[in-house]
């Protein structure tokens, strides 16, 4: 069998192999008895290429996290994980752990694709009749209105049927400029240096900033509430953090509060300063760390962002969508009596 090109797995991907591994930990398995069981019981796809080259690994006897790191599917993240539930003896919990963690970042990324996915064909559908209408419709009109202003020699009506023309290019050309730019976007997105740009973007934007402090704070709290799950410490959880967040905004944040940290500060108090968490929820956190509870209350504000998080996304689609219909339907709307008045004027005249 050809070796595999080395590909990153997904989310979903991610959370079927962590789940499957502590299943097979939980049953008293071997792991490489049971990646085998799992290869074989798998019948294509990226998962099982990446479990061909994790067997093939864990035959010459090494460790899995370094048999996850050779292989070339398994974010940095994971592996570091990985390490620790060996190191601490809980791989079992962390891998249960790592399995929850990834199916929240599917199901967040899967709302916000789907957020995005009808507001955008409605667009494009709305784009495709304004296109359609100045295309192919309007010349048709265009030659009929030339004949009856002909004929009823008033070139007032022709100057505002041509004025309903202009409109109407206008507004083709404002749509085509619109989805170069949306393309452009997506393009952009698949680069590291694009996918920043977008992200400190609607950091910003009025209309997503809440959003973005949401999922901010979600991805925050449910990564640090699986680190000090494993049993690391919060200076050690901070530094690894660094390391396996991509969220350029909330990789900032981080690196400030490890420069607080680090300055002498409490976690807490370093933690306040990022505007991260409203007041309730640090008074939740010092609860939490006087009691020994952090990766509770952590694990409890990942569960109230995400909650959070999901409604906003929510409230914005519920916005944006009759927002967008009511724009879409005006312009047409005007592009179309502003063409077939004229013409009825005309034809009116002319009777």
């Amino acid at each position: 069998m050809q070796k595999p090109i080395n590909k990153n797995l997904s989310p979903s991907e991610l959370s079927f192999f962590c789940m499957q591994i502590a299943m097979i930990l939980k049953s008293g398995m071997l792991i490489s008895e049971g990646i085998d069981w799992m290869y074989n019981d798998i019948k294509e796809g990226n998962v099982k290429n990446a479990l061909f080259s994790l067997k093939n690994r864990l035959s010459e006897k090494v460790p899995l996290h370094k048999a996850m790191k050779d292989t070339g599917y398994f974010p940095s993240y994971i592996i570091n994980m990985t390490q620790i539930g060996n190191v601490t003896g809980k791989l079992e919990d962390v891998m249960s752990s790592l399995s929850e963690y990834y199916d929240r970042e599917d199901f967040l990324k899967g709302k916000i694709k789907n957020s995005i996915f009808y507001p955008a064909m409605l667009f494009v559908m709305m784009s495709f009749v304004i296109i359609l209408l100045v295309t192919k419709i309007f010349p048709i009109f265009e030659g009929m209105l030339e004949e009856l202003g002909a004929a009823s020699n008033d070139s007032s009506f022709l100057i505002s049927f041509s004025n309903g023309i202009m409109a109407g290019r206008i507004a083709m050309a404002s749509v085509i400029i619109i989805m170069v730019l949306i393309l452009l976007i997506f393009i952009l997105n698949k680069t590291k240096n694009g996918k920043n740009k977008l992200y400190r973007f609607l950091a910003k934007f009025a209309l997503t900033k809440s959003i973005m402090n949401k999922i901010t704070a979600y991805r925050f709290s449910s990564a640090l509430s699986l680190l000090l799950n494993s049993g690391m410490n919060i200076d050690s959880s901070i530094d690894m953090l660094l390391d396996i967040v991509e969220d350029p905004i909330l990789k900032e944040k981080i690196q400030i509060c490890k420069n607080s940290m680090s300055s002498g500060e409490l976690f807490l108090d370093s933690v306040n300063e990022l505007s991260l968490f409203s007041s309730m929820y640090i008074q939740m956190l010092n609860t939490g760390q006087r009691t020994g509870e952090m990766d509770v209350v952590m694990k409890k504000l990942t569960n109230i962002y995400e909650n959070e998080a999901d409604q906003a996304i929510n409230n914005f689609v519920a916005l944006i969508e009759p927002v967008l219909v009511g724009i879409l339907s005006a312009v047409i709307g005007v592009i179309l009596i502003s063409v077939m008045l004229p013409l009825m004027n005309i034809m009116s005249s002319i009777g």
